[in-house]
């Protein structure tokens, strides 16, 4: 997937979150959408997991509760794709969730890679 497709589809949706992780590519942050989808099933015990322990450990999330109750939402779909933003040194680790053909994304969250919060990992 090109950056701009990957910018695009980010601008079509609200939120702070989404804002953030189309500022990030825009800034030229490292960026992959992966082959081969992955079941919503698998995902949703994985991102409920990983809500838990970030919101137990106090590491700071942008949109990581609307993500995971939007991929139950997509459960229909039976299948995601799934990208990444972000790299060393990047303030925040977006996760990305996209339609099997790419066409439309399904959630976005971003994790703190703050100092501070790696610590509390």
């Amino acid at each position: 997937m090109e950056r701009d497709t990957l910018i695009a589809l980010l601008c079509a949706e609200d939120g702070d979150v989404y804002e953030s992780c189309r500022d990030a590519l825009q800034a030229g942050y490292d960026f992959e959408v992966f082959d081969g989808a992955v079941p919503v099933e698998a995902l949703l015990t994985t991102y409920r997991r990983r809500e838990r322990h970030t919101r137990t450990r106090g590491i700071r999330t942008l949109g990581f509760v609307q993500a995971v109750d939007r991929l139950v939402s997509a459960e229909r779909l039976g299948e995601l794709l799934i990208g990444q933003v972000g790299g060393a040194g990047t303030t925040w680790f977006y996760q990305l969730f996209l339609t099997p053909d790419g066409s439309r994304l399904v959630a976005c969250l971003a994790v703190s890679q703050d100092r501070e919060d790696a610590a509390r990992r």
